[in-house]
């Protein structure tokens, strides 16, 4: 099915592009201003995920920036990994029903080599999730292996301009608004969605197709662009509940802004600005005036194509090891408390291996471990972030969490982020705190005790002496 392919690929990497009826007068990323009596936006179509390489900046939009008061984007504290982990753990995972019981057998093995194909353990890392949220995790897979990341998204990028500006960030969505789009599909088509996806990423299709999209949103050639989505594809249930129903409400909310005086700027993924359908469309319908800017000189450089998910592609500055039966030994990276028993303790469970423990009678216990993550993929704290809470804290069943911070670990010397979060374990209620870094692996350091536990201060010190060897 064309659509499906299209949108599972498009749509789930937040990927897509811009069409209206302007061709710019050079190459660049589309920019439109939307003008009323009192007010102005401009609307700029983003991609969510991007290599750090990847310039797109023109002089036009700049100074579409620096003009603006304030940002829109889909989501108000998208830099906030926490209230994304805590929106997809709660709808996201059912470890009741394993994912394996929902999908044919012959899908369970696709996904077992697609899985093993980008470095994680196998099908069993997938185990828990619903259909829904097997299909995003495996569709952004190429895309985070040929470097491409959510921290270094265009979304982020722009927030953190307009954060230093000291200029407010808007939203028009919260998480658990956009986990929900996909999380209340019929149960048949998030399985439909997730086997498309397996049939692309061993194809090796997906990277090829990120590619692509990255290169055409560069290019800003309507032509390309207005060909992506088909009429057929515009017509079903995905594209309404993904575009169509969140268009109007952008538009109808944009509307209300223009009638005030003052000047905002507008990211949000491509997909919205495009077509007939597309905000820009929605608010000349509305009586507005709509232009597309004119790009006199740009500076944008073609996207160079990811690498294939092969022992032989190249890897990241600082290369993460392929998982393996018997992980390299990791050496012990916390100070412990005076008192606590050591013991080692190297037990593998998916990607996380448990290196040592101390443990201190009616205290607690301080576990040390590191995560092999996908071989070759270059993460950030704020990308892996995002991993943790969703493929490690909510697969343990996290209760409930409390928002990340960022902190200096290791007398100093390396950056970390620490976590609190309350879990139920075999009926009993622990609370914990973890600290976790990134080097050629991820290093983690938790105290963990009963609810009712008093805090021992040593302990908590200790997780934060975690150095990354």
């Amino acid at each position: 099915m064309k659509h499906l392919r299209i949108l599972s690929a498009a749509l789930a990497l937040a990927v897509a592009f811009v069409v209206f009826s302007v061709r710019p007068a050079s190459a660049a990323p589309a920019l439109w201003v939307v003008q009323s009596p009192a007010g102005k936006v401009y609307l700029f179509g983003t991609i969510h995920l991007m290599r750090p390489d990847v310039q797109w900046h023109s002089r036009e939009l700049d100074a579409a920036i620096a003009e603006s008061q304030d940002l829109y984007e889909e989501i108000a504290d998208l830099n906030n990994p926490s209230a994304g982990a805590s929106a997809i753990a709660k709808i996201g995972f059912d470890a009741g029903h394993p994912l394996s019981t929902k999908i044919s057998k012959a899908d369970v093995a696709l996904l077992d080599a697609a899985a093993r194909k980008y470095g994680l353990p196998g099908e069993a890392s997938f185990e828990p999730m619903k259909p829904w949220l097997a299909f995003m995790t495996l569709s952004v897979l190429p895309a985070l292996r040929g470097g491409a990341g959510a921290s270094t998204g265009i979304d982020l990028q722009l927030r953190k301009m307009f954060a230093d500006a000291k200029k407010p960030v808007l939203g028009f969505e919260t998480f658990d608004m956009q986990a929900h789009i996909f999380a209340d599909m019929p149960q048949t088509m998030q399985v439909a969605l997730l086997e498309q996806t397996l049939k692309d990423v061993n194809a090796s299709k997906t990277g090829a197709s990120f590619d692509t999209m990255v290169n055409t949103w560069l290019s800003g050639d309507d032509d390309k662009i207005a060909a992506q989505f088909s009429d057929a594809d515009q017509k079903t249930p995905l594209y309404a509940a993904l575009l169509t129903n969140r268009n109007k409400a952008w538009a109808a909310a944009l509307a209300e802004r223009l009638k005030k005086p003052g000047t905002s700027f507008v990211a949000v993924g491509a997909a919205h600005l495009a077509g007939p359908g597309g905000v820009p469309a929605l608010l000349q319908q509305m009586g507005f005036t709509v232009t597309r800017v004119q790009i006199a000189q740009t500076t944008p450089l073609p996207a160079t194509p990811l690498p294939s998910a092969t022992p032989s592609a190249a890897a990241s500055a600082t290369p993460i090891p392929t998982p393996t039966a018997a992980p390299t030994p990791i050496p012990r990276t916390i100070v412990p408390p005076a008192g606590w028993i050591a013991r080692n303790m190297p037990t593998t469970s998916g990607a996380m291996v448990t290196d040592m423990l101390y443990a201190k009678p009616l205290v607690g216990a301080i576990v040390t471990g590191h995560v092999n993550l996908p071989a070759g993929t270059p993460m950030d704290l704020a990308t892996f972030d995002v991993y943790f809470h969703q493929g490690l804290a909510s697969g343990a069943g996290v209760k409930s969490a409390a928002a990340d911070k960022k902190v200096k670990i290791c007398s100093g010397k390396q950056d970390g982020m620490y976590a609190k979060v309350t879990i139920n374990s075999q009926g009993t209620t622990l609370k914990e705190d973890i600290v976790y870094t990134l080097s050629d692996r991820a290093y983690l350091a938790e105290y963990v005790r009963a609810a009712g536990a008093k805090d021992d201060p040593a302990a908590l010190k200790s997780i934060l002496s975690l150095c990354a060897p």
